[in-house]
């Protein structure tokens, strides 16, 4: 008797850095995975990515919003809120995002996630935060009509 295939919320609620095991259960071993960060193919592979994302994480959490479901496809709205000492001051803050995952045989063969790198990493800096506002902030009065000064 096979054990039930992980859902791709239990997956993410149970996975931390002393779970990594649970990748092998949710993917198969030539499954492809990519975000903004990496794409990678191969279950070790991306047990490694997690592994690198998770190890300096002081805490994460996954609100998800309803899962749709097309044959294989499956596509999952989520809010991931985590806290880092290297981003945002290490004050805990959220992230959007969605994963578009295709699911045979209970297994991931296909895994995108899309979210605003932005939003979670480069405003989370700050040096760079100031830098992606001004820029923000450019092309804002731009798109708005106001000319900014091009001195």
């Amino acid at each position: 008797m096979s054990a039930k295939a992980l859902t791709p919320q239990e997956f993410f609620t149970r996975l931390n850095k002393d779970t990594m095991d649970l990748v092998a259960e949710f993917y198969a071993p030539q499954a492809h995975f990519q975000d903004p960060v990496v794409n990678v193919t191969g279950a070790d592979a991306i047990r490694a990515h997690y592994a690198h994302q998770y190890a300096g994480l002081e805490s994460i959490k996954w609100d998800f919003a309803p899962l749709t479901v097309q044959g294989e496809r499956n596509v999952m709205p989520w809010t991931m809120t985590l806290k880092h000492p290297g981003l945002n001051g290490g004050e805990e803050f959220a992230v959007e995002g969605i994963s578009v995952m295709d699911i045979r045989d209970g297994k991931v063969f296909f895994h995108r996630d899309y979210f605003d790198m932005g939003a979670f990493v480069y405003e989370r800096v700050p040096l760079l935060r100031s830098l992606i506002h001004f820029i923000k902030g450019r092309m804002t009065d731009e798109t708005q009509g106001k000319r900014p000064d091009r001195r």
